[in-house]
């Protein structure tokens, strides 16, 4: 059984001005779904590759704009942005400079994984930006793409709204 959530067309029409806005009209019920469920899995394994791959952006996004690839890491989603083959979904979906920027994250990421995924404290993290700045380019990269790609990927959305979402 797949998970699809359902969406207001006036919630949807009320967003569309802004990219993530409408984006996170249709992200939203599956944040809450998940929030409710008992185990998250519940609905993780229901959901469709392209569902997947909107939850994994919304992280990556998230993650890398609050911190950058460091913190999308030392937060544990190095695993589900790294290897899982998520690179190729953004070239899919349209997001090739994004995509190129993962890949490059990502052989970094595979180089230093056993350093980049230690257990530490605020302060030992903290401290990493400073001995580790191999991301650095590639958080800037990500900034200087990220709202022409967000475009992107809301486009994707809008031409497979009825794969996301139930409008009513």
């Amino acid at each position: 059984m797949e998970f699809l959530p359902t969406v207001s067309k006036q919630d949807l029409d009320n967003a569309r001005e802004d990219n993530w806005d409408f984006i996170y009209a249709i992200l939203e019920p599956y944040q809450d779904a998940i929030e409710e469920a008992e185990e998250e899995e519940d609905i993780l394994d229901q959901l469709t590759d392209d569902q997947h791959v909107l939850l994994i952006y919304d992280a990556l996004y998230g993650q890398v704009t609050n911190g950058g690839f460091l913190q999308l890491i030392h937060n544990g989603y190095g695993q589900f942005i790294f290897e899982t083959g998520f690179d190729e979904d953004l070239e899919k979906w349209g997001l090739k400079e994004t995509a190129e920027i993962v890949r490059k994250a990502e052989a970094i990421f595979v180089e230093h994984k056993g350093l980049l995924e230690e257990e530490r404290d605020l302060e030992a993290f903290s401290a990493l930006y400073k001995t580790f700045t191999h991301f650095e380019s590639l958080d800037n990269a990500f900034y200087d793409v990220m709202d022409e790609e967000v475009a992107t990927f809301r486009a994707y959305i809008e031409a497979h709204l009825d794969t996301f979402a139930k409008i009513v």
